[in-house]
């Protein structure tokens, strides 16, 4: 129907602005100096390292969006690809990570905001943001492209101003010893460091909205996961050398400010601080446009009731996008430390992911016809190579975020379990009207049918068998 659908408006300088604004956000402002305080002036190295697992998830997520270019499309390849309850599994752990994004990024942006208007009390100054965001996300996508391309380049400026600056005016005796409380910190950084790259999942999960989505897609995630390794190494090589790393972490979120300080006018000072909201209020607003997408699937397939399925008059989600708003305006009351919010989301990201790496690694035999067409085709080789790493990495990372924060990730096996009891409860709902959730799970609806399709206009231009080979 008509009223369901959604518009493919966002171009591909729109979807590297999805990407870059989604992945750069409050991490590499208000997180940086706790993580400098665990692992010193090695914080540059950690950040490079933590792009090679994200490298996986990139090949992985490359192949998903040029060959599955519909709204929810990890979710729905992991439903159809794997089992219905993965997906599931795989979609509530992607909400809770960009529920908690929100929340850290929401009080980071609450704080430096404070840095300009002293006084302003954060709680609600985060809640208000998360409000105005959502209001953009509902007037509709060619609106929130604008923001987010206008936001995107403030942030990249603000970064190479911080970032060139300081390397000219570097201390040496900051930077040693490199690994100051050992390689075990190091290590856990990397890990945590992952956050920060969470949001390259973004763009897939908007695929239905993409302009010439099996080129556009797979061109953005390259271009955006090489312009931000060069952006996070810079500022932070330039963090550590202009302000020690236990000094930075005593004063807290808000240490890039007085390093930036040190070397910089006031007015660049202040156009850096701005530069950081836009990057924070990137992140906010294409949290609230993906995570009302990934619902709209739950939607179409009749895990949520259909009433979420609404298509309003700016052609957007209304009621999910409603929904989101009031989750992560919820979320801004509960306080945890941001470290704790970073790790919930690396645990969320790990299993989204995985989930999402195995289905795809399924995709060229079980959907032989429809991975042909994809942008970008892989050979067995890099297939499984791709496949390994991100097993490899993703695993790895997930075991030392529970090393390093038990308690939080005792909380995410507690959502997760919950979210099982509720798709459990809802299947024998179904059942009891006849509608058996397996079944229709297994199957493309009519919405995706009609992305798919227009997925392919501008690729091939020709129409192929999307059904699952058994």
């Amino acid at each position: 129907m008509e009223v369901n659908r959604l518009e493919r408006t966002l171009s591909l300088g729109g979807s590297i602005g999805l990407i870059v604004g989604m992945v750069i956000g409050a991490s590499i402002f208000v997180l940086i100096p706790s993580l400098a305080g665990m692992t010193g002036p090695s914080l540059y190295l950690a950040y490079a390292v933590s792009v090679v697992p994200n490298i996986f998830a990139a090949l992985y997520l490359i192949q998903l969006g040029g060959v599955m270019p519909v709204t929810g499309a990890n979710y729905f390849a992991v439903t159809r690809l794997i089992s219905p309850t993965a997906g599931f599994v795989s979609s509530v752990a992607a909400v809770v990570g960009m529920i908690c994004t929100n929340c850290l990024v929401a009080r980071g942006f609450a704080e430096y905001l404070g840095r300009l208007m002293p006084g302003l009390p954060v709680t609600v100054t985060a809640i208000g943001v998360v409000v105005v965001f959502g209001i953009i996300n509902w007037i509709g996508v060619r609106i929130f492209q604008w923001f987010q391309v206008i936001m995107m380049v403030m942030l990249v400026a603000g970064m190479l101003i911080f970032g060139a600056g300081g390397l000219f005016h570097l201390q040496p005796e900051y930077q040693a010893p490199l690994f100051p409380n050992g390689i075990g910190k190091f290590i856990v950084v990397v890990a945590i460091a992952t956050f920060s790259w969470s949001g390259f999942v973004a763009l897939t999960e908007v695929a239905g909205e993409v302009k010439n989505p099996r080129r556009n897609i797979p061109l953005a995630i390259i271009i955006s996961l090489l312009l931000i390794l060069f952006l996070y190494v810079v500022q932070t090589y330039a963090f550590t050398g202009t302000i020690r790393w236990d000094e930075a972490a005593r004063i807290g979120p808000t240490a890039l400010i007085v390093a930036a300080e040190r070397f910089l006018p006031s007015w660049v000072v202040t156009f850096v601080v701005v530069s950081a909201l836009f990057a924070m209020g990137t992140t906010i607003n294409a949290i609230m446009l993906m995570a009302a997408r990934e619902a709209l699937a739950w939607s179409r397939d009749h895990v949520i009731p259909l009433v979420f399925n609404r298509i309003g008059r700016f052609k957007t989600p209304e009621v999910l996008l409603l929904a989101m708003t009031l989750l992560s305006a919820a979320g801004v009351l509960f306080t945890a430390n941001l470290e704790s919010y970073a790790i919930m989301v690396v645990f969320a990201l790990m299993v989204s992911q995985g989930l999402g790496a195995v289905a795809v690694w399924r995709m060229p035999r079980l959907m032989p016809e429809l991975y042909r067409h994809g942008f970008f085709r892989f050979g067995k080789p890099l297939q499984h190579l791709t496949m390994a790493g991100c097993m490899v990495f993703f695993t790895g990372i997930f075991a030392f975020g529970w090393v390093a924060d038990r308690k939080t990730g005792i909380v995410f096996m507690g959502i997760m379990a919950a979210g099982l009891c509720y798709w459990f409860a809802r299947k024998r709902y179904l059942e009891k009207k006849g509608i058996l959730l397996h079944s229709l799970l297994n199957n493309i609806s009519s919405e995706v049918m009609l992305e798919m399709m227009e997925g392919d206009e501008g690729s091939s231009g020709s129409r192929f068998n999307y059904s699952k080979k058994e």
